[in-house]
């Protein structure tokens, strides 16, 4: 069941008075399964903050409509059920860690035993209980993203918009967000994030949709996506004699000696094959042979180049 739909979302910018129009998204068609991460990708410009604004009824559409939890925007009555997270979050730098989701726990109405009970168990959840005496404006980048996090899921919401929930963080900062995602999941949450990080898109979306100057140009799964480009094959060996080289590189697309080790790399099957058995006629062991698709980055530079 479809948890977010859009139907021909348009957004047109005036630029003043003779600076004519900029069409920020064009007829976007998109739906979001109830339970998936979805990943929301694209250049900058390309329209996903535009799109999460309009979802939030921050900015309107010139054109279009759109569907949370099965209500068109504008009737949904139960806005408790979407959590959202800015790409820049800016927290009131005097609270505490604790003082600040405390707010935000008092707000949806908990008393202040409730929400002191929801404020500890959201702190633990995004990993910050250590800091919760610490002042908003002393966390670093990533606690601010975590303590953002812990906001956003304050009303326990069935919906999460994130956008750029990885950006600026380090590689253990990144891996401990890219796991609460995973336990949001798990907790039957649906994640709609967008992100510029494509290797945590590529390990954590079950779907992903590409936009590029307002259009949408790919969606599906990672899997897809990968295999619908180009293969390329890998071959590796040791103690392949010098004298064979040549030979094996007029074959080859690509050559890397790394530590002894010799990888070529090549476009189809049938010169894999041939680069194998010649170099093993040269008494060469064979340590690999092997299909690469390439990764979701290479993907997505090629498909944004080619819409260029």
């Amino acid at each position: 069941m479809s948890i977010l739909r859009i139907q021909n979302l348009t957004k047109v910018y005036s630029k003043g008075v003779f600076g004519g129009k900029f069409r920020a998204l064009n007829d976007l068609n998109l739906e979001v399964e109830e339970g998936e991460i979805f990943g929301f990708l694209g250049p900058n410009g390309a329209g996903k903050t535009t799109t999460i604004k309009i979802l939030l009824r921050i900015i309107f559409p010139t054109s279009g409509q759109a569907w949370l939890l099965n209500k068109p925007l504008g009737e949904l009555s139960e806005l408790h059920k979407i959590g959202y997270m800015p790409e820049n979050p800016y927290f009131y730098r005097f609270l505490t860690g604790q003082e600040f989701v405390m707010f935000y726990a008092k707000l949806i109405g908990l008393n202040h035993e409730d929400a002191r009970k929801k404020v500890d168990r959201l702190l633990d959840i995004v990993g910050l209980s250590y800091a919760k005496k610490t002042r908003v404006g002393e966390y670093s980048k990533g606690m601010v993203t975590r303590i953002g996090l812990a906001q956003s899921l304050v009303t326990d919401p069935t919906l999460l918009l994130l956008d750029e929930p990885m950006s600026g963080l380090d590689p253990i900062g990144r891996r401990e967000i890219r796991d609460l995602i995973v336990q949001l999941k798990e907790q039957k949450k649906t994640i709609f994030f967008c992100s510029h990080i494509l290797a945590d898109v590529e390990m954590l979306c079950d779907r992903v949709a590409i936009l590029n100057k307002g259009e949408l140009i790919k969606l599906g799964t990672v899997q897809e996506l990968l295999s619908s480009g180009p293969a390329k094959y890998i071959v590796s060996f040791d103690n392949l004699p010098l004298e064979a080289l040549p030979e094996l590189q007029t074959i080859a697309d690509s050559h890397q000696d790394i530590s002894g080790i010799h990888h070529f790399t090549v476009n189809n099957p049938e010169e894999a094959h041939k680069i194998a058995e010649l170099a093993m006629a040269k008494n060469a062991n064979l340590i690999e042979f092997r299909p690469e698709r390439g990764t979701l980055e290479d993907y997505f530079v090629r498909e944004v180049g080619t819409h260029e």
